[in-house]
């Protein structure tokens, strides 16, 4: 059953990804950490921003031989989103 709701949340983040405009080669989320490996072939800064905009953080970006970015990304906790508000 965790399994499932992994694959929707991978799913949900996949569908935010692609509306942002950045063309996803791969997307896979880490066991471990939860993290998120997104493999592309551009980022920029307006990716970047874009991508806090929904609520992943930058954690690492890497190329690859081939010419690909493996982009590492975490999922900011909710509680600190809640703290950064104002009125």
């Amino acid at each position: 059953m965790s399994e499932d709701k992994s694959e929707q949340e991978l799913a949900k983040w996949r569908k935010k990804i692609e509306m942002i405009g950045i063309d996803i080669l791969g997307l896979d989320q880490e066991t471990e950490t939860g993290r998120f490996k997104l493999k592309t072939k551009f980022m920029n800064e307006h990716f970047i921003n874009e991508l806090d905009k929904i609520g992943l953080q930058l954690i690492n970006i890497r190329g690859t031989f081939i010419g690909r970015l493996v982009v590492l990304l975490e999922a900011k906790n909710v509680n600190s989103m809640s703290t950064n508000t104002t009125t």
